[in-house]
């Protein structure tokens, strides 16, 4: 499988994400190692100004089982920037394919994000430190029926 050029912005956009994908995520606290684990769907599908991505599944949590879902909006306002918004519309990041990676600040608490695209998957790496949070959360998403993705190296983040 080959990795996408990710000078063809028109490559990853709406077409690229729209449909079903089976995702796995896992959650590291930088003292504790893995306390989370996330397995489920994410479906793209068009919602008139762009895509709502809903994650549904199971998230193990320090040994207990929950149903977990989320909701987020992804826009697409020009060829090759990617705007990601809460349910409710509010801004919560964006980036360019040139460079996909992102911050986003809540309260003292800093996220950071960097993204990979294949054909048929791709992942994102988020890093939280603050006085409240200090762990790594990777998922990887591949779409449904596709083959499985080879093994990734980590990606690195803002430095």
């Amino acid at each position: 499988m080959s990795e996408i050029d990710l000078h063809h912005a028109s490559d990853v956009g709406p077409a690229y994400f729209a449909g079903r994908w089976q995702m796995f995520r896992i959650i590291e606290n930088v003292e504790e190692g893995v306390i989370g684990e996330f397995w489920g769907d994410a479906v793209f599908s068009p919602d008139g100004a762009g895509l709502r991505c809903v994650e549904s599944g199971v998230l193990r949590f320090r040994g207990e089982d929950y149903h977990a879902d989320r909701t987020a909006l992804w826009r697409f306002p020009e060829r090759g920037r990617i705007e990601v918004q809460y349910e409710d519309g509010r801004p919560f990041h964006d980036f360019v394919l040139d460079d996909p990676r992102a911050e986003h600040q809540c309260g003292d608490d800093r996220y950071r994000v960097s993204y990979r695209f294949h054909r048929d998957a791709w992942l994102s790496r988020w890093e939280v430190a603050g006085p409240r949070k200090d762990y790594v959360m990777t998922s990887r998403y591949r779409r449904t029926g596709a083959e499985a993705p080879p093994a990734w190296p980590e990606i690195a983040l803002h430095g």
